[in-house]
């Protein structure tokens, strides 16, 4: 009787951890196979791919209740007009750390285009934002996610993510993993008119 009860368990405990895997699998795998809309890169140097969904046409970028590391209101309206980087990370997250200089570089470079990048730090501590940031020349916003909300908005769900927006405020794509410099230029072309 006992051990047809932990059999039982363990059966109930494997299927509640495969359950919800398999379903996600099996919704990542449908919308591949409707997948127009999705490409995969190679991150050249690192571990990982990087996945570039696109999104419809005019769907605009939502209203996101931010505040900065310095407790000041971030409206992302503000910067219609501009092309937009809006790129989730954590100091803890090693390949948004190594993205950082890729970041800096290209809006120095971008910065006649008007490209502006806002930082959305994400289940990490303000402090250690503050001094990542400084340390490592960061010039634009970053704001705090409270309570997930930027994240659930915009449906992102691993770090570091990158949403790309045109100047008239409509998203054109994101990138899931880390950005690499020809993956950075391909979603810019798309959103920086020459």
């Amino acid at each position: 009787m006992a051990s047809e009860r932990r059999l039982l368990l363990g059966v109930l405990l494997i299927l509640a951890l495969v359950v919800p895997v398999g379903a996600w699998a099996l919704d990542r795998a449908r919308q591949g196979a409707e997948g127009a809309d999705q490409t995969s890169g190679a991150t050249l140097g690192a571990e990982a791919t990087a996945t570039v969904q696109t999104y419809p046409p005019n769907r605009r970028l939502p209203s996101l209740p931010l505040t900065t590391l310095d407790g000041r209101r971030l409206d992302l309206a503000a910067y219609r007009g501009r092309p937009l980087l809006v790129n989730f990370w954590a100091t803890w997250c090693a390949p948004c750390v190594r993205e950082f200089p890729l970041l800096r570089r290209t809006l120095d470079q971008r910065r006649p285009d008007g490209l502006a990048i806002v930082g959305v730090l994400v289940n990490d501590q303000a402090e250690k934002a503050r001094t990542f940031v400084r340390a490592h020349g960061g010039s634009w916003p970053v704001a705090t996610d409270q309570g997930g909300r930027a994240a659930s908005a915009l449906q992102i769900f691993g770090l570091p993510e990158t949403v790309f927006v045109r100047p008239d405020g409509t998203m054109s794509s994101r990138v899931l993993g880390e950005l690499t410099q020809a993956r950075l230029d391909a979603e810019l072309a798309r959103i920086i008119a020459r």
